[in-house]
């Protein structure tokens, strides 16, 4: 039986590639907890710079975005750890 659609997924879809990809440089912005995927990505002004959503805690960044994110996050009053 398919499991019902939660909210993170209506905000933030997973990605599924059809066959193996390799992202040299990737961005990703990885929280603790799912809920905060969720809040993160129902912030329109956040959101435009996750191309999806790589598990329940990790999203793709846009390439190039990193920096706009980490202005965006911080804009919000979040206090993005940058590795």
């Amino acid at each position: 039986m398919p499991s019902t659609p939660t909210t993170l997924d209506s905000l933030l879809p997973r990605l599924t590639p059809r066959q193996n990809e390799i992202h040299l440089n990737a961005t990703v912005l990885e929280v603790a907890e799912p809920s905060q995927l969720a809040e993160l990505a129902a912030d329109g002004k956040i959101r435009r710079f996750l191309l999806g959503r790589l598990s329940d805690t990790a999203a793709l960044v846009d390439p190039g975005s990193g920096k706009l994110l980490e202005e965006a996050l911080l804009a919000g009053g979040h206090t993005p750890k940058i590795t």
